[in-house]
């Protein structure tokens, strides 16, 4: 009861202080719109992808940054003293500096969630039990690295030092901010012996592909461990007095902490499980289309029966296509959206041909992102990339009713996102050449995917002839 009763003697005074208050609640929401908004451009799947590493972010900052500090702080500001004659121990107070910042942490988890769900539409794959005991256990193994620093740190000016020293290695390296795959294999190796990575992986695996909790089961047990080993030593290492000391031996034995982390890099990379092949590397590589990708890293060759360019004129009646798997009707559904699409060939084309392809339905804007239209895949399987480097434009002839409308190429290298470039569908046949370099930079070289959809919100209705690749 004491540790409690200081626990939220601590959490009102952290309520008191604007400084607390900004890091403790605004600062996460600005990490979580700058993730959402900016890296994932708003894409709910993306959101989800990158939740883990805006949580993360959030657990380790409380720990290092809130944590660690504040007990040095406290013992700085001669705080400490006051409790010192009273009946209460060093674990007392190490308890009380844990449950105040866990406190502090659950209530800015749960605002974060709300936000992500309800202005980004985040789909929420993970369980509410599953969420809380991944924070919980991500608060306890950060605190203990962070009460740990502010037990073997002599001022303020040193446990910083401390703190950067820890903190950057997991900020590059782990996957919070840079995802795993980009980086070198040597480097992902390496983000093996982080415990950030654990936990990234763990968020990324259950709220991206929905993973069970059990299959993490050996990360989030180093982070207990890591968090009971921290916690004993900050035990041991409590001082009351700034003017304290702790010997170099002392400082040593806290280096104990990392040899859980020491041992799970080890075993993970022994047995070719690096991070490089976690849940949250095959996850992006799912986003990204990677499985078209050669053995050898090099570009696949162009797809066959692509030599000509000619994608589709649809005047045999049908739209079939003349390389990839076809043209597929596609829709904001795949976001919870409710736009509607359908097409079919009709008889009329661009230049006096015999058919082109009707594209119809209505656009329903109840998502940030929204389409509906048909989609053509220029590989053997939906979203497999293929190489048309050596076309240089995308060119189509298209009639309608003079809206607007979008033609949306996807992407390897494009990552969530496709680059759009528009077009008004004019009442008599218009052809339309877009370079690809005008579609943020695209070469071809991993083509998924073009798009041709609905502009904007409500009915629609457009046709498309002669889509090809020049």
């Amino acid at each position: 009861m004491s540790a409690l009763r200081i626990a939220l003697m601590n959490v009102r005074l952290a309520m008191r202080t604007k400084v607390a208050l900004f890091f403790t609640f605004i600062f996460p929401l600005i990490l979580l719109f700058a993730y959402a908004g900016i890296f994932a451009h708003g894409n709910p799947y993306a959101v989800a992808y990158l939740f883990g590493p805006v949580l993360t972010l959030h657990v380790m900052g409380s720990a290092f940054w809130g944590l660690g500090l504040q007990s040095v702080a406290a013992r700085e500001r001669g705080s400490l003293r006051r409790y010192r004659l009273a009946p209460l121990g060093p674990a007392t107070m190490v308890l009380a500096s844990l449950v105040a910042n866990y406190l502090l942490l659950l209530p800015v988890t749960a605002l974060l969630l709300v936000c992500a769900v309800t202005l980004f539409h985040m789909p929420l794959k993970i369980g509410l039990l599953d969420l809380f005991i991944l924070v919980t256990v991500g608060a306890f193994g950060f605190a203990g690295f962070g009460l740990v620093i502010g037990s073997i740190a002599n001022t303020m000016q040193e446990a910083q030092v401390y703190n950067n020293v820890v903190w950057f290695p997991l900020l590059f390296l782990s996957g919070t901010t840079i995802p795993l795959p980009m980086l070198p294999h040597w480097l992902q190796r390496v983000a093996a012996f982080l415990p950030a990575t654990y936990l990234v992986s763990a968020f990324q695996g259950i709220m991206s592909q929905a993973e069970s909790l059990q299959r993490h089961t050996a990360e989030l047990a180093v982070l207990v461990v890591c968090g009971c080993a921290g916690l004993f030593f900050a035990w041991k290492l409590f001082r009351w007095e700034k003017e304290e000391r702790i010997p170099r031996s002392a400082k040593l034995w806290s280096l104990a902490c990392a040899v859980p982390l020491l041992l799970m890099g080890v075993w993970l990379n022994t047995r070719g499980d690096a991070a490089a092949s976690w849940a949250t590397t095959k996850k992006w590589a799912e986003m990204q289309g990677e499985t078209a990708k050669s053995a050898g890293g090099k570009a696949e060759p162009a797809p066959p029966d692509s030599e000509s360019g000619l994608v589709s004129d649809f005047d045999n009646g049908t739209a079939s296509a003349k390389f990839g798997s076809g043209w597929a009707v596609s829709t904001d559904s795949l976001m919870e959206g409710k736009s509607t699409a359908e097409f079919e060939v009709v008889s009329g084309g661009a230049q006096g041909s015999k058919g082109s392809l009707l594209i119809a339905g209505e656009i329903v804007g109840s998502t940030r992102f929204f389409w509906a239209g048909a989609m053509f895949f220029p590989g053997p399987s939906r979203f497999a990339p293929v190489n048309l480097s050596t076309k240089k434009a995308l060119s189509f002839w298209a009639k309608g009713d003079g809206q607007t409308y979008r033609v949306m190429l996807f992407s390897q290298s494009l990552g969530f996102v496709p680059a759009t470039q528009t077009f008004v569908a004019r009442p008599d046949w218009t052809k339309f050449v877009f370079p690809l370099a005008s579609f943020h930079g695209m070469d071809g070289h991993d083509l998924e995917g073009v798009l041709f959809s609905g502009g904007k919100p409500g009915r629609f209705a457009f046709q498309i002839d002669d889509v090809r690749f020049e």
